[in-house]
């Protein structure tokens, strides 16, 4: 079962682990995983396209990092996305798996 990490493009933060999204680990590929995500924060309405290299740019959108590197986890699962230590960790411990694009209009619901 893998396991991403999804580190925000402009802050630098994690947003989110898929192994615990609302307490479940979610099965699911890595854009499947982000509009999951951002749908749990009333995000909607938005594309996601998963690219295979850093765009260098600003653009809206996550890079994705896989945790689950070879038979164990790289990193222990991630509460706190603004932990310095834990966004280094990620960086340098799991596997960079692309960029994840996002577009259409920002609109919250609920």
């Amino acid at each position: 079962m893998s396991r991403y990490i999804l580190i925000d493009n402009n802050s630098g933060c994690i947003l989110g682990d898929s192994a615990d999204l609302n307490g479940k680990h979610y099965v699911g590929t890595p854009e499947e995983y982000a509009a999951a995500l951002d749908r749990s924060v009333g995000e909607v309405g938005r594309t996601y396209t998963l690219i295979n290299h850093n765009p260098r740019s600003a653009e809206r959108g996550y890079h994705v990092y896989r945790a689950d590197v070879g038979d164990s986890e790289a990193v222990p699962v991630v509460h706190d996305g603004q932990d310095q230590d834990a966004i280094d960790a990620v960086r340098r411990e799991c596997e960079y798996v692309g960029f994840i694009r996002i577009r259409g209009r920002r609109t919250k619901h609920g």
